[in-house]
């Protein structure tokens, strides 16, 4: 569904050009969910903006990029605008710096179907509440007609999921979607994304630090660092038998109901993802805590 291959990514500034993605290679099967992971500054960002179109002019210096047999390298900005939105959409970490505050969110939610569909005001409207209530938002109605700022965040979130799914996309960027989100909150968009994924057969390119969420929602697994791809494998591979100093690190640093830094906000928030199992017996908690 998505090839990759010697993805070259770069800055540009006085001193020169700066790679910050160093010629990487992969691909995801349709249905799939892969997760990106690596520290701040290993090029997860970099690597997305790149796949989804939104890079800056002159940004991307090689490689193909390849969605469905179409060759999205090839093509110019206003070409990639029909792409984007219909066959590609991003979920942003931070909804409200994406939702426009003066726009009432039914029109933000149709947007893409203005672009794309030669949809009636009528049809664009049924299937903009249809999709709010898809992502679970309830009385869709009323949300429709609501500006982002009386809304809350986990309910913005959903929102920005429901405008990047309504043209019902191939690959779904997701970057770290849940960072800026209250634990509970997080669990309900996680477990939003996964019901999304097996009731559309969408592809799922899920970015985060949080290895913990990576283990539970996602297929497979690539480690970055520094702009390289240091590891990469089925999800149950890369936590049960990494061999990567570097993976290895990142696991250990999962945090841990032993360390003494597992409180009962995240117990709550793992519970509810179904990530924990307890047992009375030695009053262990089983899971990525």
């Amino acid at each position: 569904m998505l090839d990759v291959k010697d993805l070259v990514v770069c800055f540009r500034s006085k001193e020169g050009i700066h790679e910050v993605v160093h010629g990487i290679s992969f691909s995801m099967e349709d249905g799939e969910i892969l997760g990106l992971v690596g520290e701040s500054g290993s090029g997860k960002t970099q690597t997305v903006l790149a796949i989804a179109g939104l890079s800056p002019i002159n940004a991307v210096i090689g490689g193909t990029i390849t969605l469905n047999g179409q060759e999205l390298s090839l093509l110019s900005r206003h070409e990639m605008r029909t792409v984007q939105g219909r066959d590609i959409s991003m979920v942003f970490q931070e909804p409200m710096t994406s939702l426009n505050p003066t726009m009432r969110i039914g029109r933000q939610v149709e947007e893409a179907l203005r672009i794309h569909t030669k949809l009636s005001p009528e049809e664009r409207k049924a299937k903009a509440l249809q999709t709010l209530a898809d992502v679970e938002l309830p009385n869709p109605e009323a949300v429709y007609n609501k500006y982002p700022h009386e809304l809350s965040g986990g309910q913005r979130q959903r929102v920005m999921i429901a405008a990047a799914i309504i043209c019902d996309p191939k690959l779904l960027i997701a970057d770290e979607p849940t960072t800026a989100l209250d634990v509970t909150i997080q669990a309900q968009i996680l477990k939003l994304l996964k019901k999304l994924n097996k009731t559309m057969h969408m592809s799922i390119l899920f970015i985060s630090h949080d290895l913990g969420i990576i283990r539970r929602l996602c297929d497979n697994v690539m480690v970055l660092k520094s702009g390289d791809i240091v590891e990469r494998g089925s999800v149950d591979q890369i936590f049960n038998n990494p061999t990567e100093e570097y993976t290895k690190r990142l696991i250990a640093a999962i945090p841990s109901r032993k360390r003494g830094i597992t409180t009962d906000e995240h117990r709550s928030y793992y519970e509810y993802f179904g990530f924990l199992e307890y047992d009375d017996s030695d009053d262990e908690l089983e899971g990525p805590f």
